[in-house]
């Protein structure tokens, strides 16, 4: 059995092959029971052929399942697939926060595997102890800063809590690979990224540079920096 939707990219997935108006009729008919391919046809007026091309869209999605009796082949509707795809929560900040500039296609699908491990929604499960998965995890959180600002240590915390209760822990490692920088108790976004040693290197996915830079780039609205640039 297909497994259910875990991110916001494979609902899309599912609701793509979905988003046509004579897979629409199909699953429609499926809704009130099992057809053969035959039924189908008959009972939506459409030919052998557009019915096999549009169950094969179907079931390899898995939004359909195919039983073979003899020689005839039973479509069933796979209504648990559809109802977790309900469940699944979906936001902007989702979508938008795991995808970062700078991934290759096999960094972008390492980045989005651990943040669906150790992320449920805006709560951090735990801090990865592989120092990989949580420099991942670190650039993750940092989307929760505005580069525009300063912030004191309690407002980090605060910031940080949602996700965390060892707001220490997070807070100094964020510190400590230079993602934020703390000067006399005011932390602020790094505007460079630090000099790597080989070891720490290793241990960043995909392109710091770029990331950094989209990072910087990205202005919250209602900032101050936001209210500047729309009244020029």
């Amino acid at each position: 059995m297909t497994s259910p939707p875990e991110n916001a990219a494979e609902l899309a997935r599912l609701l793509k092959v979905i988003a046509d108006e004579t897979r629409l009729r199909i699953l429609g008919a499926l809704a009130g029971k099992p057809h053969t391919g035959t039924d189908l046809a008959e009972h939506l007026n459409l030919s052998a052929p557009t019915i096999s091309h549009h169950m094969r869209k179907l079931v390899d999605a898995g939004i359909v399942t195919s039983v073979q009796d003899a020689q005839r082949h039973w479509y069933h509707l796979n209504s648990d697939l559809l109802l977790a795809s309900r469940r699944l929560p979906i936001s902007e900040q989702e979508s938008s926060n795991i995808v970062v500039a700078g991934d290759s296609e096999k960094d972008g699908a390492f980045r989005a595997k651990v943040v669906r491990d150790f992320f449920v929604g805006d709560r951090l499960r735990d801090i990865p102890a592989q120092r990989k998965k949580r420099v991942i995890v670190l650039q993750h959180i940092m989307h929760r800063f505005d580069p525009a600002r300063t912030y004191t240590e309690r407002e980090i915390n605060d910031l940080l809590r949602p996700a965390h209760e060892d707001v220490a822990t997070l807070r100094r490692e964020l510190v400590d690979y230079g993602f934020m920088e703390r000067d006399k108790g005011v932390y602020q976004v790094s505007r460079a990224g630090p000099s790597r040693s080989i070891q720490v290197a290793q241990e960043i996915t995909g392109s710091e540079q770029t990331w950094l830079q989209s990072l910087l780039e990205h202005v919250i609205p209602g900032t101050s920096a936001d209210r500047k640039s729309r009244s020029q």
